[in-house]
């Protein structure tokens, strides 16, 4: 009886260690399973946050290359109209002048990061540092958005506004209107005459301070759109 209940005792012990390792088996398996699945949500997350930012990469581009080409207008005519050698006709004066009310527009495009972001499925990246990046280029655009808005309005209720009314139309500047005034010809006395007023001066000034700002977040933004870019790469697997 003693051999009998020593023996069973044993096997009893067995059966147990047995159902422990096959309990700790399981729970690695679904612990791995469970890990690779995460691993798999937080490739697909990277790989759709890398085609936002080169999406938006190609966007600040043209954007920058139009915003560029705006101070290249202003810094030649700034470098013409005022100049006391003067050797530039009125209308290429004309021409120039409408880098002064273009304006640049930029709006980006990341659906997979907001709705990473309304999921929480960021915490997926387990990056402090993207993170900080996403924050800081979030800000250098809510800057270059209330800049833009800033440019735009300027022409309904804003310092170019007090400048239509004042001239009648933009067109005696640009030589461009949309309502085909019949605006005089003016020779480049009668021009410089207009140009130098301060309310023309102020408005070429505004316009050129308000591009640059446009122009210098737009430039931040595709730095930190790079910067991201390279992070999110070393994710990827």
């Amino acid at each position: 009886m003693e051999n009998k209940t020593g023996k069973y005792f044993k096997y009893a012990i067995g059966e147990i260690i047995l159902v422990v390792i096959g309990i700790l088996i399981a729970l690695s398996i679904n612990n791995w399973n469970e890990s690779r699945k995460l691993e798999q949500k937080k490739q697909e997350l990277v790989l759709n946050l890398i085609d936002d930012f080169q999406e938006n990469i190609v966007k600040l581009k043209s954007s920058i290359e139009h915003s560029n080409t705006s101070e290249n207008l202003m810094n030649v005519f700034f470098k013409n109209a005022y100049s006391t050698d003067l050797n530039i006709s009125v209308d290429s004066l004309k021409t120039l002048s409408k880098g002064f009310f273009r304006v640049t527009r930029f709006f980006i495009a990341l659906p997979s990061y907001e709705e990473a972001k309304a999921n929480g499925s960021l915490s997926l990246l387990q990056s402090k540092d993207l993170s900080k990046s996403f924050t800081e280029f979030l800000t250098s655009y809510s800057i270059n958005l209330a800049v833009q808005d800033q440019s735009a309005n300027s022409y309904f209720n804003g310092s170019l506004w007090e400048l239509k009314k004042t001239l009648g139309s933009l067109g005696v500047i640009t030589g461009f209107s949309k309502n085909r005034f019949n605006l005089k010809t003016q020779n480049i006395d009668s021009f410089r005459e207009i140009i130098n007023t301060p309310l023309v001066t102020a408005n070429f000034e505004n316009r050129n301070i308000l591009n640059a700002n446009i122009n210098y977040t737009l430039k931040q933004m595709d730095t930190i759109s790079r910067d991201i870019l390279k992070k999110l790469n070393k994710l990827k697997k």
